[in-house]
């Protein structure tokens, strides 16, 4: 019984350097859980900015086959380089637009539009600031007849 006592009284919890150790690796796992999810988050972001400008680019070239047909006097005749809203062709710097294809937004990504020709080939290209502010690039090349 007196043994039981003496126990007792020396297991009393657990020590501070004990408690240091659970801290420092908790810290890791949650700073590698924040990482990973950090990273994560850019990567979708950089992922919805490459098809927001696939999907402006895509509009210029759908914009280049209706003026190839209504107007190509307007279409091969225009000074390199363009861009065209509303079947408009228009120059630099109107060609810099958001994601809705108008003029960006406080805090939306600016994509700047460009169309060069040669002959009838059309290079079609977008150009905007990444998400970790690197400079990023999407070209299209298109072939029209007149």
């Amino acid at each position: 019984m007196c043994l039981k006592g003496f126990r007792r009284l020396y297991n009393r919890g657990d020590t501070i350097v004990e408690v240091f150790v659970v801290i420092a690796v908790l810290s890791l796992v949650l700073g590698g859980a924040f990482v990973a999810t950090n990273r994560n988050l850019q990567d979708s972001r950089e992922a919805q900015e490459r098809v927001n400008a696939l999907k402006l680019v895509e509009a210029q070239v759908e914009q280049i086959k209706n003026l190839s047909t209504t107007n190509p006097v307007a279409l091969f005749g225009a000074t390199n380089p363009y861009c065209i809203t509303n079947l408009v062709i228009k120059y630099p710097p109107a060609c810099t637009v958001g994601t809705s294809g108008v003029a960006p937004l406080a805090g939306e990504p600016a994509f700047d539009l460009t169309i060069n020709e040669s002959g009838n080939t059309f290079t079609i290209k977008s150009t905007w600031k990444g998400v970790r502010s690197d400079d990023r690039k999407l070209e299209i090349k298109y072939r029209a007849y007149q």
